[in-house]
């Protein structure tokens, strides 16, 4: 598993879209994968108030699939509560799914705001988006660290760099 991070709205779908076709290769979202689980409708909510339980879901559904090839898995390290709180999924959720290496793609803030305001119709605070951005990629590190497995932080549209890096990866 190739786990590709970053906070919503920086186009981790349009990259997992991407490069599943590049690479021949499946893609899925913790998110979907954790409602499926619950069986419940899919939420474009951004505020998340069962974070810890959910990651019991992906754990629960990613075992499931039983994959035995390459695939992408398009997260988060950090959410917001629901009282907008940057919070980071627990660490043993990511020693639970395993994952071989780690992207994590950034934007600018006001594009994430402009995808905000066109897919979702609403905008975050600026200063929130920025501290929340900072956040993942610090967090991600560590949990990089943590798993002692390769990290990459790639700016959107950088395709360069992240094919370079899954080349690495994937030999």
């Amino acid at each position: 598993m190739i786990f590709i991070g970053g906070i919503h709205g920086v186009g981790k779908t349009s990259l997992c879209n991407d490069l599943t076709k590049h690479y021949e290769i499946s893609h899925f979202s913790a998110s979907k994968l954790i409602s499926d689980e619950k069986e419940e409708i899919y939420s474009r909510n951004k505020l998340i108030h069962d974070i810890e339980q959910n990651q019991d879901f992906l754990s629960t559904s990613l075992n499931r699939l039983n994959i035995s090839d390459w695939f992408l898995l398009d997260g988060h390290f950090c959410l917001l509560n629901q009282s907008s709180d940057i919070t980071r999924i627990p660490p043993d959720t990511f020693s639970r799914i395993s994952p071989n290496s780690i992207i994590v793609l950034t934007d600018l803030i006001s594009s994430i705001q402009e995808r905000f305001s066109q897919r979702d119709g609403y905008q975050f605070d600026s200063n929130l988006l920025e501290s929340f951005q900072t956040a993942e990629i610090i967090y991600a590190r560590e949990i990089s660290n943590y798993l002692n497995i390769p990290f990459l932080v790639a700016q959107s549209g950088d395709i360069k760099s992240i094919h370079e890096f899954m080349n690495k990866i994937m030999q």
